[in-house]
């Protein structure tokens, strides 16, 4: 067709003859006759539409994709297999994409405006980044207000239960409110079972959350990931602003302070539709959030558990020490994302970062100190003197005592139970001046401590002056009371 508008325009515009045309273009001079003749575009010859090898197998393949439309394009080619022999992969779904598109209609998405503190949509995404020199995968957690299109997100080391109430939390509390009601997808984090129509059985710990937040939530459709769409793309939104290219960080929460920067700074940049910047949407929207409750609730996982012989308990495929005068006793674990407490009628009897190591021991050396005090032969292969990284001061002074005394390790693990009560530097301080001293004992360590000079942390003893005391009254002692208190019997 833009050959013979050419010809035309060469001929009649620029007055071309028909002989010129022709050898310009490397036309028959006949071509060009005819298309002056035609005074309307000559329409396009297309060719019938040739067989492909496929078109053998159209109806079985039809009846499949009729009866199971989800099926996929491998799976109708291992069940032609006996029949067809063995299908290119790349053209087989090439052709049951092509059927698709014939047997189905296109599904019509609803275009939406959500209103203002009506909803927050949640889900967690994954990618890369090199935390303290290693490259490992996490898992961050996006937050959106679809109204304003403000999104929060953190990251952890793994999805769990704990990780989605804890960043569920800290958007609430950024937000600086809360919405109307939450919308997630049907993650077995929250939900146990999938029940007829909205209906779920939530998780006891998230219903109770949620619960406390007096927030509702709305779980979207099985495979329906497009009900809370606005978080689908923040969650690649996130990716692009924050891990590409690959963040370097020293742990998670320096990862986690770059990436609240990153989205802070890109509410000003980021404009919507109609001219506002995204801040200036996320003001107007945080007017119609409820107020933050007074009351937060913990973001952890509950768990009942017993301590074992060596005063160890064991949760999430990890072992956790507790002091040793609690061993066999029945406890209440509470798993935090980044921590681990122990608590006991009440009290919290053992704090320790959390772990997602499969199988790893997390001992406190405090909690079997006095324990080793006891059975102090045990020393050499306890665990948890194994593990700890003490200053190399300390192991002087075990040398030292080895010479000294008849039970050096009893004396030198006394000397690490003055830990329990001082802090490290000031413990460290006074076993150097034990040892410049000469006196590699736990009395003087002790006396050193006692004196209150080496721990900067611990209140200076009060200094009374002669007025502060003459200005004392102490009344004088009556001695009859002695009679009173023994009701006139034996003295």
């Amino acid at each position: 067709m833009s050959q013979w508008a050419e010809i035309r325009h060469m001929h009649v515009v620029d007055g071309v003859s028909k002989k010129q045309v022709a050898r310009r273009l490397g036309l028959d001079v006949k071509t060009v006759r005819s298309a002056l003749k035609q005074e309307e575009a000559p329409l396009v010859r297309r060719s019938p539409r040739r067989g492909r090898q496929l078109d053998t197998w159209r109806e079985e393949i039809e009846k499949l994709l009729r009866a199971t439309p989800r099926i996929s394009a491998k799976r109708i080619g291992k069940l032609l297999e006996p029949k067809a022999g063995r299908i290119n992969e790349r053209t087989l779904r090439k052709y049951v994409a092509d059927l698709r598109g014939h047997l189905f209609e296109k599904e019509a998405f609803v275009h939406r405006t959500p209103q203002l503190g009506d909803a927050m949509e949640v889900d967690f995404g994954e990618s890369w980044a090199e935390l303290a020199g290693h490259r490992q995968k996490v898992k961050y957690i996006v937050v959106t207000l679809p109204a304003s299109n403000v999104y929060f997100a953190k990251a952890y080391p793994v999805e769990r239960l704990e990780c989605l109430l804890d960043g569920m939390s800290e958007a609430l509390e950024w937000f600086g409110g809360v919405p109307r009601r939450g919308v997630l997808d049907n993650t077995s984090l929250a939900v146990r079972k999938v029940l007829k129509g909205t209906d779920r059985l939530e998780t006891e710990r998230f219903h109770a959350f949620r619960g406390e937040w007096i927030l509702h939530v709305d779980f979207c459709a099985p495979g329906k990931g497009w009900e809370k769409g606005a978080v689908e793309r923040g969650v690649e939104y996130v990716r692009g602003l924050v891990f590409r290219p690959m963040p370097k960080c020293a742990s998670f929460d320096e990862l986690n302070a770059m990436m609240l920067a990153e989205l802070d700074r890109d509410l000003d940049e980021r404009k919507r539709r109609d001219g506002r910047t995204a801040r200036q949407a996320f003001a107007a929207e945080r007017e119609h959030l409820r107020p933050l409750p007074v009351h937060r609730p913990e973001t952890c996982k509950v768990i009942s558990c017993v301590a074992d012989k060596y005063a160890h308990v064991r949760v999430d495929k990890v072992s956790y020490s507790l002091p040793t005068r609690f061993t066999r006793r029945t406890v209440t674990c509470k798993l935090f994302h980044d921590r681990v407490e122990v608590v006991l009628d009440g009290e919290v009897i053992a704090r320790h970062e959390r772990s997602f190591r499969s199988g790893a021991t997390v001992i406190d050396p405090l909690h079997v100190l006095a324990l080793l005090e006891r059975k102090h032969r045990s020393i050499g292969e306890s665990t948890a003197i194994g593990q700890w990284e003490l200053n190399a001061v300390f192991y002087e002074l075990r040398e030292k005592l080895r010479g000294a005394v008849r039970k050096p390790d009893r004396e030198w693990i006394g000397v690490l139970r003055l830990l329990e009560s001082n802090s490290m530097s000031a413990v460290e301080s006074a076993v150097r001046e034990a040892l410049v001293r000469g006196s590699a004992r736990l009395e003087t360590v002790r006396q050193l401590l006692r004196q209150g000079t080496l721990d900067p942390s611990r209140p200076a003893p009060i200094q009374l002056d002669r007025e502060d005391l003459a200005a004392l009254d102490v009344g004088a002692p009556n001695l009859a009371a002695w009679d009173v208190l023994c009701d006139g019997g034996v003295r």
